[in-house]
């Protein structure tokens, strides 16, 4: 679903190709797949869930206006380097992530961190 939103808002800008391009390259891509993306101000970042505001693992600025595309640690901070192509800088982004990084878990970082404590608890009070 949320994949189908990135190529609806992408073809609704045809005045900014690059961020379809983006959006074209990282679908392909496996590991980014797996993901969660969400874009904010054009900018894709995928999380490893799937709940609202969950924190980015990684994101893509798109070309503008004869920049690079730019691959970031955060939405909009921590560049962690470029790149002339939406093929490379999908590239750049997933030799980034972390080996273990698997498929984006249902909820938020903080949900799933509260359920564990609750679970740890449980486990105690036995």
């Amino acid at each position: 679903m949320r994949w189908r939103l990135l190529r609806e808002q992408a073809a609704d800008a045809p005045d900014f190709p690059e961020f379809g391009l983006l959006v074209e390259a990282a679908q392909t891509e496996p590991r980014l797949r797996q993901l969660s993306p969400m874009s904010s101000h054009w900018t894709l970042g995928f999380s490893a869930y799937t709940g609202h505001r969950s924190p980015v693992v990684v994101a893509i600025v798109p070309s503008r206006a004869g920049r690079p595309y730019r691959v970031q640690r955060f939405l909009h901070e921590g560049v962690l380097g470029e790149a002339a192509t939406a093929d490379e800088a999908v590239a750049l982004a997933v030799a980034h992530l972390s080996p273990t990084l698997g498929p984006a878990a249902a909820g938020t970082a903080s949900h799933l961190r509260d359920a564990r404590v609750g679970n740890q608890q449980s486990e105690l009070s036995y």
